[in-house]
């Protein structure tokens, strides 16, 4: 029998060897635990955080457009995702454009936005709105919009000195950190939460307003004092100026059209132009070009700071039109790499139809609404009441004829599923369930009968994938029994956008 002797040497040796090993694996264990913290962290970060279109949407968006896309960069505040509309300067120019903006932006937000915005993209030309030292003097915003003007840029050093300079000394370290901000949040949770759509490659942006109010136009052409900027105002006005030209790109100065109700504003405009003069960098002052836009005050006004769809498109046709004769400006459509500013102008004209549409109901214009239904992305729903004696208009039949229901299916209790100018279902039933389906996206539509209501009622379920949202949702809805009532789902846009009943 051998003995196997071992010198002291040798146990020391072994001893290293067994304390490396526990090492590694206690190293690995605390960086695991690091990893899988950090990743909680992001996670948790990205499902809190708020989900706004006054910004934050708008820079996460950005981040996920093709490199080297946007030929046309918007900066500015809510009078460029307004007022810009990217559907109309790609349907009528061809122009690849982003609305890359925040509520309220000042001049050291707009500044870091255009830094991250240079990191993936080389526009042709950034436009830079001018108008929030005139709306809102001041060096400190509050704190919401602080938050929707940094939180939707990436953790970097153009973050921290964002929320650096915008937030007061006494804020900062809490700001800095966005579970300060959000963490009571959990229990307003929903499904929005956990699935960003405006996060997606589609979104360029824009949000319009559909309100309408009427104002009296302000002439401020008179207007030719100045008024300073504050201090901070001209150091970030000069510093994004300076940024864009060692970059070499063509910068743009804007102050887009809306009521101006104070001199103090338009002579802070002015000074900002004479700034722009220094320069050499051109601006347009659109509040003294209401008449070659075309605006009307009385339907084209959402509120007091901004203009509404009908006046955002007028407004940006003259805008894309300008750019056009001024820069150099590629006309991308039907080029495949631009795919999504075909799905951003889709959605555009859909949700200006639903506008229209929504409209036509408000004000009981039958025959526009039923014209306004012809369209290939809707899917209506309608129902006929019992004793049906007929359209009360006869002229309006044309227009049900183009969306599927002759007169020959106009009978007592029927209901009719339509799409794309084909009617695809049809009962008369009181009580029925009926589904379309197209690939992974399925519509349900359940009829019934309740002895104690006039109206009848129905249930529209839609679930699966719809572009780039994912849905599962529930809607009950009273069809009137006095005349044809009207329901329509559009599948672009993702959601019912209303009822309506000619009588």
């Amino acid at each position: 029998m051998h003995q196997i002797s071992f010198t002291e040497g040798s146990e020391i040796n072994m001893f290293k060897r067994v304390s490396k090993k526990r090492f590694i694996i206690c190293a690995a264990k605390i960086l695991l635990i690091v990893v899988v913290f950090g990743f909680t962290l992001v996670m948790l970060d990205k499902i809190l955080l708020l989900k706004s279109k006054d910004g934050i949407e708008q820079i996460q968006a950005y981040y996920n457009q093709p490199a080297g896309s946007v030929d046309a960069l918007f900066v500015g505040s809510s009078h460029i995702f307004c007022h810009v509309n990217t559907g109309v300067l790609w349907d009528d120019y061809g122009i690849s454009s982003f609305d890359l903006a925040a509520a309220e932006q000042p001049f050291w937000n707009s500044y870091y936005y255009i830094r991250e915005a240079l990191k993936t993209q080389n526009p042709k030309v950034i436009i830079l709105d001018i108008t929030t030292p005139g709306i809102r003097p001041t060096d400190y915003q509050p704190e919401n919009w602080l938050i929707t003007n940094t939180y939707g840029i990436k953790y970097n050093a153009d973050r921290y000195n964002a929320i650096k300079v915008s937030a007061l000394d006494i804020s900062f370290r809490r700001l800095l950190i966005p579970f300060n901000s959000t963490h009571g949040k959990y229990d307003e949770l929903s499904e929005d939460d956990f699935m960003n759509y405006s996060s997606s490659v589609n979104f360029k942006g824009f949000d319009a307003r559909e309100t309408t109010v009427p104002f009296e136009v302000h002439d401020v052409s008179g207007i030719t004092e100045r008024c300073d900027l504050t201090e901070k105002e001209e150091k970030y006005l000069r510093l994004t100026i300076e940024y864009v030209k060692q970059n070499n790109i063509p910068l743009l100065l804007i102050s887009s059209p809306y009521v101006v109700e104070t001199v103090e504003e338009q002579e802070k405009y002015n000074t900002i132009f004479d700034i722009a003069d220094e320069y050499n960098v051109p601006y347009v002052d659109f509040n003294l070009l209401y008449d070659e836009i075309g605006l009307d005050f009385s339907t084209d006004i959402a509120e007091v700071l901004h203009l509404n769809r009908s006046g955002n498109e007028k407004f940006t046709r003259y805008l894309g039109q300008y750019l056009k004769d001024n820069y150099d400006l590629a006309d991308h459509r039907g080029d495949s790499k631009y795919a999504s500013w075909d799905a951003d102008a889709l959605y555009q004209r859909q949700d200006t139809g639903a506008y229209h549409l929504n409209q036509a109901a408000s004000n009981k214009a039958d025959g526009k609404y039923l014209d306004l239904l012809n369209n290939s992305n809707y899917v209506i729903y309608c129902t006929i009441p019992s004793g049906y004696a007929g359209i009360p208009d006869p002229s309006l039949q044309q227009y049900l004829n183009a969306i599927g229901l002759t007169e020959d299916k106009l009978t007592d209790n029927k209901a009719f599923i339509i799409n794309s100018g084909q009617c695809v279902f049809e009962s008369d039933a009181s009580d029925f369930k009926a589904a379309i389906e197209d690939g992974n996206r399925r519509l349900l539509f359940c009829r019934s009968s309740e002895p104690d209501s006039e109206q009848r009622q129905t249930l529209v379920r839609t679930n699966g994938s719809m572009g780039y949202q994912c849905i599962t949702d529930y809607e009950t809805y009273e069809m009137s029994q006095e005349g044809i009532s009207f329901y329509v789902y559009d599948i672009v846009l993702d959601r019912i956008i209303g009822g309506y009943t000619i009588r």
